[in-house]
């Protein structure tokens, strides 16, 4: 037979298949059309070729924050990904059973495909249904309950969770890192007792209290709970002072520096790149010109965004030394890292009144200040806060009290603050020990769905944009008058 020169070559390619008998044919059908990360489902093959090899492909989606200039906040982002999930063989009746366990996934509906030499025989669907775990159902006074999702995203109804402590809702977690997975750690705070922690689900970013009774998208957590009591115990020791959680290896953001007035072969260096005010670092100048005064220039990220001034690095020339070049055009030297604004604090050497090399050091936050740290009701609580950088992801850090929002503190830098933030907050509360949790936030976001902004950031640990923040935690005690 004649080729029709106005069929495509793939269609042709098709056609010749079925005249042939050529073209692969078989049935796949799931156990179960829906399930929770974790449960294991049977892939059902059926009317395959006999004793031949099929790949398995998994149809999902990876994901992300959408960030500019390392800065601003567009909001999560995803992309279609596939993976290679096995090989499966068919038996000689052309029939396969394979056990699979659901993977840590984004929620809602994902293809399975079946392929033969790169040809599909055929697909199933299964929906990844959103769910929570609580680790354990008792923590010590001043403890942490684990809270993880699963399944979480993309979808903008299930990227925004909100948890509640005693019909009090305190945060935010959501799964866009992670493939959907997102961890929180949960104030065990008092008195000691029965509490109840609850999940809701709502784009907005405030709990819709129909989730479970009348929300057209179902059950927060479908046949899986959504509301826990929790005991409280007694202390197991006396409580008291205030900690960060713990800091990791950073290295500073090159969008962040400022421009130089010349090229050259001088090259700057510091070591190391990060850490808190009081770090003992050393800068290390090569290539520069022998025998010459370099001055070395510390930068603050400066403006308003309220007042529609843009921020944008500017020089502070009393931070850090001049120093000299031996003849070989080399210096070291030791500095200490001040209090001050965080995220990336650029660092240029000026000779002859021209900058010509850059680097950076990332100020990592710092509590200052607390106290102090008992009093009765209505003590005035002062903290303060260096290392609070000036970007839309860490600079409106959450203040909340016994797991309830109180507002935001801002580290937008300034002359006169240093990159210093103060708060002063009344003690409240039956006497005995109370807890002062300051979250990560996302102070302002391009994308108005789902609404994560200005609000504590439960799953920072895990999920937050761009850099991993951390939050800082205090102790109080409460006495009698």
């Amino acid at each position: 037979m004649d080729e029709d020169p106005s069929l495509s070559s793939e269609l042709e390619e098709t056609l010749e298949k079925h005249r042939t008998g050529s073209g692969t044919s078989g049935t796949l059908v799931l156990s179960d059309q829906e399930g929770y990360v974790g449960d294991t489902i049977t892939l059902k093959g059926r009317n395959f070729p006999a004793e031949e090899a099929f790949e398995v492909l998994w149809h999902s989606t990876e994901g992300d924050w959408g960030v500019l200039k390392a800065n601003e906040i567009v909001g999560p982002q995803y992309r279609p990904r596939t993976d290679h999930l096995m090989t499966v063989t068919s038996d000689a009746d052309g029939r396969f059973d394979q056990e699979w366990t659901i993977p840590e996934d984004y929620g809602g509906a994902h293809k399975i495909e079946i392929q033969h030499d790169g040809e599909t025989i055929d697909k199933a669907e299964l929906e990844i249904n959103p769910w929570f775990e609580l680790e354990t159902e008792s923590a010590p006074l001043g403890g942490t309950f684990t809270f993880k999702g699963y399944g979480l995203g993309p979808n903008v109804v299930t990227n925004n969770y909100q948890v509640s402590w005693d019909n009090s809702t305190f945060g935010f977690m959501t799964g866009v890192m992670n493939r959907g997975t997102a961890t929180a750690e949960i104030r065990a705070v008092g008195p000691p007792g029965k509490h109840v922690i609850e999940v809701w689900r709502n784009y907005r970013g405030i709990p819709y209290l129909q989730n479970n009774t009348q929300s057209p998208y179902g059950k927060v957590c479908g046949d899986r709970p959504s509301r826990w009591t929790v005991e409280v115990t007694e202390p197991e020791q006396e409580l008291g002072g205030a900690w960060m959680d713990e800091q990791f290896e950073e290295n500073p953001i090159e969008l962040h520096y400022p421009d130089l007035d010349a090229q050259s072969d001088a090259t700057l260096e510091i070591t190391p790149t990060s850490g808190q005010a009081g770090t003992q670092a050393f800068i290390t100048g090569e290539d520069f010109p022998p025998n010459k005064e370099v001055d070395l220039i510390w930068y603050r990220h400066e403006g308003h965004r309220v007042k529609g001034i843009p921020i944008t690095p500017e020089q502070h020339r009393d931070v850090l030394p001049t120093v000299q070049t031996d003849a070989d055009g080399r210096f070291q030297v030791e500095i200490e890292i001040p209090p001050e604004e965080g995220a990336t604090r650029p660092i240029t050497a000026e000779v002859d009144g021209r900058e010509i090399a850059v680097t950076g050091f990332v100020v990592q936050p710092r509590i200052e200040k607390f106290t102090p740290r008992e009093g009765p009701v209505g003590t005035t609580i002062e903290i303060e806060l260096s290392g609070v950088g000036w970007t839309m992801y860490e600079n409106g850090p959450f203040l909340v009290y016994d797991n309830k929002p109180l507002g935001y503190a801002c580290g937008t830098s300034g002359d006169d603050k240093g990159g210093v933030i103060k708060m002063d907050i009344p003690a409240a509360g039956e006497p005995g020990y109370h807890f002062i949790d300051i979250y990560p936030t996302i102070y302002e976001m391009q994308e108005d769905e789902p609404n994560f902004e200005i609000f504590p950031h439960l799953s920072y640990l895990d999920n937050h944009p761009v850099r991993p923040l951390p939050a800082s935690h205090f102790v109080f005690e409460v006495t009698e008058e």
